[in-house]
């Protein structure tokens, strides 16, 4: 029973998963919406899955249909909307749909002027605004639309200087409105202001504590103490900082058991104060 279970603290010295959700198609992204509900991008299935606060399918979406409307290849990042639509990156553009499967809108298309992208990954939803910010990964930029999916502002480039990236794949936002960047190429996080100007950023390519490889995904505890989860391939670990930057502790290490990981990515916080990992490779969703 879950309920029972002290939520995830980064500060205790044993660090097991409460819940573990296997059979999944390559996850690669997670959101959870007001329900508790678990609402996965499955990479290698071509769909979003819905499944319930026990883990029990409710409804799978999409699936194979290359670009076809309400279809999927390779979907990555999922976001829920303030009105409780779901956004899905899905190759190179953004589809919007009900929580029933209904299409409402789509936009994009493979290139790299305004309102095009090319595999973009992680979405994330400003609060007050409700502007929505997607990694687009192979363009090495942020792209900010608005709430109706009409363009608004990008910022980035290709390189490695304060502010450019090489693939960014995730975003988050903390309670400050800073906007974190898995610059993953780059092996750090980068952070900006709403507007896309540079303020700081953090982690150096390594294994040792604090030291990143392949970050990929970023998940806030804005909830409760503000910290920042970012989960990395490359170390096959999710580390963790305060908002400050400042190291704090990591778990998982490369393999099968249930506390390890094999290519981990998505990362998001349920409204109970649990942390979902999509342990990718593993084929399975850990509740931590």
């Amino acid at each position: 029973d879950t309920s029972l279970v002290i939520p995830f603290n980064p500060y205790l010295d044993n660090i097991t998963p409460v819940h573990t959700i296997t059979g999944l198609n390559f996850p690669w992204g997670v959101a959870v919406n007001d329900d508790n509900h678990f609402i996965i991008a499955e990479w290698n299935g071509s769909c979003v899955t819905i499944l319930d606060k026990e883990g029990k399918k409710v409804k799978s979406i999409g699936g194979e249909g290359g670009s076809g409307n309400n279809k999927f290849s390779c979907p990555c990042g999922v976001a829920i909307t303030p009105d409780k639509f779901i956004l899905v990156s899905d190759k190179h553009r953004i589809q919007k749909i009900s929580m029933d499967g209904y299409l409402i809108a789509s936009v994009g298309e493979e290139s790299s002027g305004l309102l095009q992208f090319n595999s973009p990954h992680g979405i994330s939803i400003f609060p007050i605004t409700g502007q929505v910010y997607i990694a687009d990964a192979n363009n090495h930029r942020i792209q900010v639309l608005n709430p109706d999916l009409t363009f608004s502002h990008s910022f980035g480039s290709r390189g490695s200087a304060n502010g450019q990236f090489q693939s960014p794949y995730d975003i988050a936002i903390d309670n400050q409105g800073l906007v974190y960047v898995a610059d993953s190429d780059n092996h750090r996080i980068q952070k900006f202001s709403p507007d896309g100007k540079f303020v700081g950023q953090f982690g150096t390519y390594a294994s040792g504590p604090g030291q990143l490889k392949k970050p990929n995904n970023i998940a806030i505890d804005t909830a409760a103490n503000g910290l920042v989860y970012v989960s990395e391939w490359g170390n096959a670990r999710i580390s963790v900082f305060t908002s400050d930057d400042v190291f704090v502790s990591s778990f998982g290490s490369e393999g099968r058991n249930v506390d390890q990981f094999s290519y981990p990515f998505g990362l998001a916080f349920k409204k109970d104060g649990f942390l979902c990992v999509c342990d990718t490779s593993n084929g399975r969703l850990v509740v931590y």
